[in-house]
């Protein structure tokens, strides 16, 4: 509690000072008896008095068996004109204290705070949530589990608590509340150039934020400085970095929707302006393109930039990110009502290829559907080659799925389109699908013969791929009609166009 008068008469100096000489002396007579630990949180949020206070007792009490052990937040100590930033300097010019930075609790300490917080046990995924939201922060933790309870997010379930089905979880408005305060605290000028940047994102580049905020290169300077100073940024290889997501969600929440689609905007630009005066420049930035001009007035802006990144994704076979991009390009398109069939056919097409990747074969069959069912227009009309293509591919995908009777349907389809058409490596391909199919359903002299006419366009356009797929086929057909020879010829044949990448007897084995 703050000490601000001690009763007695004459100067109160000196009665404070009489004041200050009882606590010292029954703390180290205490200390005769056996070691004390005296305790104190918050002192951030003491007065000056009994932060002199706190200094006078470790001065009197340095040699004795006291320890003074106080906890204090870090944004409380960046600015030295600050009462308790002079009681920190003081005690380390004098030897006599020493700093003890936390770390951020682990899953288990995190975990210990949410079951005392609820008076039961959470399940792992509410664990797992909360302890996202909160980064280890002791405080955060609890203000975001009791925040849960109050607004009955949770529920009770065979004993556990659980977050409700549709349950939004996320920091309470108080706790971001708290944070912008700590923002703002340092001046109009820091909390504007942190709202700026957390818009840009969590970490940020000098260069962007300059561009955005407009302000002098001194004056931001200053402005971050202050807000390492104050422990809420913290530098990185690449420039700043927000030491907390909430404090920069707490802050990207104060502004307005419209403020911050501008923002968003000039963050895009800013980025285009810095990079792309350099070819292949902007490669490293697509995703934070498409993800600013996505959220801004020019939402027309990210389509491109989202194709990209779902491309480089699939480049790099993290194919969950590359569906999510192109998904997010779907639903641009719907939401600005763009009618571009081609573009929504390659980007249906690449989907589904990636969903059949995942083995999610039943999206991946609705990609490819709901590209076969786009309308011609005068502009565009996708070619028969492209149909049959399609149609290959979801057929492939149902098969390794074992629905025949669709995959089959499809193939149906992609012949009735072949017709007469010139060879092509997607008739090759057809065939070969037919061929699979034929051989999975035990159909295997039919098998062959599809493999064989496979085998015959795909020699007469001299695309050894597509021969080494056919003799594989064919080899898997043979050993199926037992006639394991002729099978072994042609795997034979298959290896010296592919390599021995794959054994068609080892594949014959799985399939039995």
């Amino acid at each position: 509690n703050p000490i601000t008068h001690f009763g007695g008469s004459g100067d109160p100096q000196q009665n404070q000072l009489r004041l200050f000489n009882a606590a010292a002396a029954f703390l180290i007579e205490l200390a005769s008896q056996a070691p004390v630990v005296l305790f104190i949180d918050d002192l951030h949020a003491a007065d000056e008095t009994s932060l002199h206070l706190f200094h006078y007792l470790a001065r009197q009490t340095h040699t004795a068996q006291v320890v003074l052990l106080a906890a204090c937040r870090a944004d409380w100590t960046g600015s030295a004109t600050t009462p308790l930033s002079s009681l920190l300097n003081a005690l380390y010019r004098e030897r006599l204290s020493e700093t003890v930075n936390l770390s951020p609790l682990e899953e288990a300490a995190a975990a210990q705070i949410v079951n005392q917080t609820l008076e039961g046990e959470a399940v792992p995924q509410l664990l797992e949530a909360i302890q996202d939201i909160a980064e280890g922060n002791p405080f955060f933790i609890e203000e975001i589990t009791r925040a849960l309870f109050k607004s009955d997010q949770l529920e009770e379930y065979e004993g556990k608590w659980r977050p409700k089905p549709g349950a939004e979880l996320h920091a309470p408005n108080d706790l971001e509340g708290l944070l912008r305060e700590r923002a703002a605290r340092l001046g109009p000028q820091v909390e504007t150039v942190l709202t700026s940047a957390a818009v840009v994102g969590r970490e940020f580049d000098f260069e962007i934020l300059r561009r955005i905020t407009t302000l002098p290169e001194g004056e931001l300077l200053d402005a971050l400085d202050a807000a390492l100073a104050s422990n809420l940024l913290e530098e990185t290889e690449m420039g700043y970095r927000f030491r907390h997501a909430l404090t920069r969600h707490a802050l990207y929440n104060s502004l307005s929707r419209a403020r911050r689609a501008r923002m968003h905007g000039r963050a895009g630009e800013a980025i285009e302006a810095i990079y792309a005066i350099r070819p292949q420049a902007l490669a490293p930035y697509v995703e934070d393109l498409a993800y600013h001009f996505n959220l801004s007035e020019r939402r027309d802006r990210a389509l491109g930039y989202l194709i990209q990144a779902g491309q480089k994704a699939a480049n790099l076979y993290a194919f969950e990110v590359a569906v999510r991009h192109f998904e997010q390009a779907l639903a641009l398109m719907d939401a600005l009502a763009l009618k571009d069939p081609a573009q929504r056919w390659t980007i249906l097409e690449s989907m589904g290829s990636w969903y059949a990747i995942l083995a999610d074969t039943p999206r991946a069959v609705e990609c490819f559907e709901h590209a076969l069912a786009l309308q011609s227009t005068e502009s565009w009309t996708p070619a028969h080659h492209d149909h049959i293509r399609l149609h290959c591919s979801a057929a492939n995908a149902l098969i390794t799925a074992g629905d025949m009777g669709t995959a089959e349907t499809h193939l149906q389809l992609a012949l009735s389109i072949a017709g007469e058409l010139a060879d092509t490596p997607d008739i090759a391909d057809l065939f070969y699908n037919v061929a699979l199919l034929r051989w999975h359903k035990g159909e295997y002299q039919e098998a062959y013969d599809a493999a064989q006419k496979s085998l015959e366009v795909a020699e007469r356009i001299d695309r050894s791929v597509a021969i080494a797929r056919a003799f594989e086929m064919l080899a898997l057909a043979c050993h199926s009609l037992g006639e394991w020879q002729r099978g072994l010829q042609f795997e034979e044949r298959r290896a010296l166009l592919a390599g021995s990448g794959l054994d068609v007897t080892d594949a014959f084995d799985v399939h039995l």
